[in-house]
């Protein structure tokens, strides 16, 4: 009968929309994992393999835009990717070296870049046009469930997730059928920042935080950094944590500061890591060196990566020297 017809034909339509759908779906992500620009360079780097080296180096933006790859790949004579992950504390990070380790050897060396905010967790997402073509990822998609923001049907559904931004779509198609060709200035995840000393976000957030500010230090935080620190020290890694350099004028201004530095010295101790630790660097006392408080400019990068490459040298060295047998 005709109902009998409806229902073939509405489900006939069902299914092609839903082909239509897999394959637009399937083409978008695979146009996308191919992009060479913004975000998506180095979750990109990581699926590929592009990423794999001797030396990665960890951390937010502090640690993309601080810690020049070339510089610390010549005085090493290794390899180094630069993972830093923008605006997000150590959670995004892991799970960021978890999907690494996927797809990737393990390294020999982590650069673990530390900031005052690393153990917080953000209350929103940030930036979450860089997950679209990753949703399927185990490790980014616990992180991602903390967030209200990605749904059941942004998961299993094809394309729902890419809803509110058709252009990426668009995008990942015209990566795909090669009309489109992405560019970045990142080198191996670093990208230094030719920008000069912006007095106005320290003040501004001074002006609004009068007494400082604190931070939280999440326990599920701070347990997943010592999860990682205890798998290196199994599989022989080895962890420098480093605090890169901060405008000194802005140290104060975090009232549990030296709290956060002793959970980070705490857990460096518990392994047999080292942290160095620069808020004391002449680097810290001279805007010239920085954009803003937290984060340094070309000069000041490229100035700390060769101080921070003759450390580390000299580190690895002394890790590599083999004990003297007897006494």
């Amino acid at each position: 009968g005709p109902m009998r017809r409806f229902l073939v034909h509405a489900l006939l339509f069902f299914l092609i929309a839903l082909a239509l759908a897999s394959a637009m779906d399937w083409a978008a992500t695979a146009g996308l994992h191919e992009l060479r620009s913004g975000d998506y360079i180095q979750w990109n780097d990581i699926r590929s393999g592009a990423a794999a080296a001797d030396i990665l180096v960890q951390g937010s933006s502090r640690a993309w835009t601080g810690f020049s790859p070339v510089i610390i790949g010549q005085a090493t004579g290794m390899s180094v990717y630069n993972l830093g992950v923008d605006g997000y504390p150590l959670d995004m990070q892991l799970a960021r070296y978890a999907m690494y380790r996927e797809y990737n050897p393990k390294p020999k060396v982590i650069v673990q870049t530390l900031d005052v905010f690393g153990l917080v967790v953000r209350d929103k997402i940030y930036r979450p046009a860089q997950f679209l073509p990753y949703v399927g990822e185990p490790y980014l998609r616990q992180n991602l469930s903390r967030y209200d923001y990605f749904h059941w049907y942004d998961y299993h559904l094809p394309l729902v997730r890419y809803r509110g931004d058709p252009g990426r779509v668009r995008l990942g198609l015209f990566q795909l059928a090669g009309l489109y060709h992405s560019t970045s200035k990142r080198v191996a995840g670093y990208q230094g920042q030719d920008r000069t000393w912006d007095p106005k976000p320290l003040e501004d957030f001074v002006a609004a935080n009068p007494n400082g500010t604190s931070y939280m230090i999440d326990p599920a935080v701070e347990a997943g950094l010592d999860a990682m620190l205890e798998r290196c020290s199994e599989e022989g890694v080895f962890v420098v944590f480093v605090y890169p350099p901060e405008y000194i004028r802005a140290q104060p201004v975090t009232t549990n500061r030296a709290e956060i530095m002793g959970t980070y010295q705490r857990l460096a101790a518990k392994y047999g890591f080292p942290f160095l630790d620069y808020s004391s660097d002449p680097i810290c006392l001279d805007t010239k060196y920085f954009y803003n408080s937290q984060h340094m400019n070309t000069l000041g990068a490229e100035t700390f990566s060769t101080e921070f490459a003759a450390e580390l040298q000299q580190l690895l060295e002394d890790w590599h020297r083999p004990v003297p047998a007897g006494g």
